[in-house]
């Protein structure tokens, strides 16, 4: 729908895309994107409102499980290949802590910056949202701590109150520092806080338990798992399966704590702040000019308190909503069980922001680990022949800014399906059901509007 309501209307106009710092011309004005982005949301909530059955239960789906092919299983049953990936994993940890202590200060020609910021957090991310629960097989805490053999028993019991709160803490000062600190992009600083970090982990691991303090106190162990709800795939071991999916439904029987829901919405918060921070309009708003001489720290103040608000606003915008939904439904669940019920459908969108927001980043810059892989010091070595690898930058524009539009509006498409299927577990007849979706569809409307408006305002890049 989004592609034939975009061809409907090709006329021509000018912008500036988001993060290329240079004019586009594209086949429409850019409101008209709006409104066909908010209109493709539109009329997804009114066919899926039309052709979903009530008297079905709303939380199956169709799998397929990948283990049935002989080939398949046989690959998945390799355990030296998965043994191999653990190792490489536990190694690229070591790589990255002393290339960035060691190597050149330049972040350009050092490993450490290139592979966290773009091959791991950028584009590991994609791969996840593809493939889906391959953060617990690569995960180099976890690897180092088995590869030692630690058995203990945990010294301390986790207070089952904290929840994932110290997630949700770790998550938010991992977001503080990609976006905010002065120095992010310095490999030194990079290796030390990865070195700190890890044995922050494994003490984590040694005092609470393995498994107690991935899932409730690593950061990235809880974000990635989030993902995997979404992912197209899902394992499950009892018995086991390696299942194919539609993208999203594993979302519908996701029911997070409202720990992990106050989680979710500072990861769509932090991405939002991300495109958000990358726009003139922003640095208009706060009255600083990063082309003269500025006050670094008043920026850094201004960014911070930004990056809270933000996740504030999203709070309050979406209890706003689930506190129309109990109004207009007369719903017996309390605000706090309809936001935990609810909130799993927003996850689409931080997931298809990201992807929008990256993939030209990890494309362009993720060619540069070519280099690196020869002279991941900077020393000017050339290990492997890949040191003068030629970086290819030239892109479509119009291509790429079409893509990010249709994969923000097909990912709002997902949070209105997901939504609509919960909303059928939970009321008892078609009219409410349809009641409570209309205030989360104007959520969405409006999340897809902000998404398509970050997009095309002028950038910094």
């Amino acid at each position: 729908s989004v592609v034939v309501i975009l061809d409907l209307l090709l006329k021509t106009n000018f912008i500036l895309a988001h993060g290329f710092g240079a004019m586009i011309d594209l086949p429409i004005p850019i409101h008209l994107y709006w409104i066909a982005g908010g209109a493709s949301v539109l009329f997804s909530f009114i066919i899926i409102s039309l052709l979903s059955d009530p008297q079905k239960n709303s939380t199956d789906y169709r799998t397929y499980n990948l283990l049935l092919n002989r080939t398949f299983t046989k690959i998945y049953e390799t355990k030296l290949l998965f043994t191999i990936l653990r190792f490489f994993s536990v190694f690229l940890l070591f790589l990255t802590i002393i290339t960035g202590i060691f190597g050149t200060q330049f972040p350009q020609f050092n490993f450490a910056t290139t592979f966290v910021w773009v091959i791991w957090w950028a584009g590991f991310i994609i791969f996840h949202i593809i493939i889906g629960s391959s953060w617990d097989l690569i995960n180099p805490w976890k690897n180092i701590y088995d590869f030692l053999g630690i058995k203990n028993k945990p010294l301390f019991n986790y207070p089952e109150h904290f929840g994932t709160f110290p997630a949700f803490l770790l998550f938010l000062v991992f977001g503080w520092i990609e976006l905010i600190h002065p120095n992010s992009a310095n490999p030194d600083f990079i290796g030390y806080t990865v070195l700190v970090y890890s044995g922050i982990v494994l003490f984590g691991m040694y005092v609470f338990g393995r498994s107690t303090w991935l899932n409730n106190c690593e950061p990235f162990t809880v974000f990635f798992n989030f993902i995997s709800n979404f992912s197209p795939t899902e394992i499950k071991q009892s018995p086991k399966q390696i299942n194919l999916r539609l993208p999203s439904v594993g979302l519908i029987k996701f029911k997070p704590s409202f720990d992990k829901s106050l989680f979710i919405l500072l990861i769509l918060s932090v991405v939002s702040y991300d495109g958000l921070i990358s726009t003139v309009f922003y640095y208009d708003l706060i009255g600083i000019d990063l082309y003269s001489n500025y006050n670094e720290n008043y920026l850094i103040f201004i960014n911070s308190l930004g990056l809270i608000l933000t996740f504030l606003i999203f709070v309050g915008l979406f209890t706003f909503t689930m506190w129309i939904i109990k109004g207009v439904t007369k719903s017996k669940q309390t605000l706090k069980e309809l936001i935990t019920m609810f909130v799993s459908s927003l996850l689409p969108i931080s997931i298809v922001y990201h992807l929008s927001h990256y993939t030209t980043y990890v494309f362009i810059n993720g060619q540069r680990i070519i280099q690196l892989i020869s002279d991941p010091f900077g020393f000017g070595w050339n290990l492997f022949g890949t040191s003068e690898f030629s970086l290819m930058q030239n892109i479509n524009y119009n291509f790429l800014w079409n893509y990010q539009v249709s994969v923000i509006i097909i990912g709002h498409i997902f949070s209105v399906y997901v939504a609509h299927k919960i909303a059928l577990s939970i009321f008892d007849n078609k009219s409410t059901v349809i009641k409570s979706q209309i205030p989360m569809v104007l959520l969405m409307i409006s999340y897809t509007i902000l998404g398509l408006w970050l997009l095309s305002v002028p950038s910094i890049g």
